[in-house]
């Protein structure tokens, strides 16, 4: 895949929804934007494949990807999304260095800042910053987690249905019904149902 240098607009959103959790001091930041380059993937290509090694941490800037894992029989079941100033990678090979068990796929065409991984690491030891913001960011994805764990053992299809439209109400018409289905762990059909019975409600 072919690198590009970012460009200042880019890196400047970067920095900040990196800045929410705290200011970079200068010189970490003078640092870190020498190892950025941008990536570009056309519409149903893949930034990962299960089964490989992913040596990169990804910053959308453009476009949608969808995290997704495939059975031995080949059936797909959606574990997540991400857009524009949304994250994809995988901690599992940052941390224990192994494949990633899941794919990402690009839903449009998608361009993204690029970190490896091995300066994540090195930048855990640079700085006390850096090491918050992987601990802000480990804590997200485990509460994120808890939640889709409760939402598939205590709630009804409907409810998951209006959380997602509540969690991803700028995504709704850009991610094909059958996947959001996938994610809420559902048949098209059911999907198709729970829609047409919330009718005009809002599904706040």
């Amino acid at each position: 895949m072919k690198k590009h240098p970012a460009n200042t607009a880019e890196l400047a959103h970067l920095r900040n929804v990196t800045e929410r959790i705290g200011k970079i001091p200068e010189e970490e930041w003078a640092f870190v934007v020498k190892h950025i380059y941008k990536q570009r993937y056309e519409e149903s290509t893949f930034l990962v494949q299960a089964g490989e090694q992913v040596d990169s941490f990804f910053f959308i800037t453009k476009g949608l990807v969808r995290f997704y894992y495939t059975t031995e029989s080949g059936k797909e079941f959606n574990k997540h999304f991400a857009g524009e100033s949304g994250y994809a990678g995988s901690y599992i090979s940052v941390i224990l260095g192994i494949p990633c068990p899941y794919s990402i796929e690009a839903l449009e065409q998608t361009e993204l800042l690029v970190l490896e991984n091995r300066l994540l690491q090195e930048l855990y030891n640079r700085h006390p910053f850096w090491e918050r913001l992987g601990r802000v960011n480990a804590e997200r994805l485990a509460i994120l987690k808890e939640f889709r764990e409760k939402e598939f053992l205590l709630d009804s299809a409907e409810v998951r249905y209006r959380r997602f439209l509540k969690e991803f109400p700028d995504l709704v018409d850009r991610i094909p019904q059958y996947h959001i289905a996938s994610y809420l762990g559902i048949t098209d059909v059911a999907l198709s149902r729970i829609r047409k019975k919330m009718g005009n409600i809002n599904p706040g």
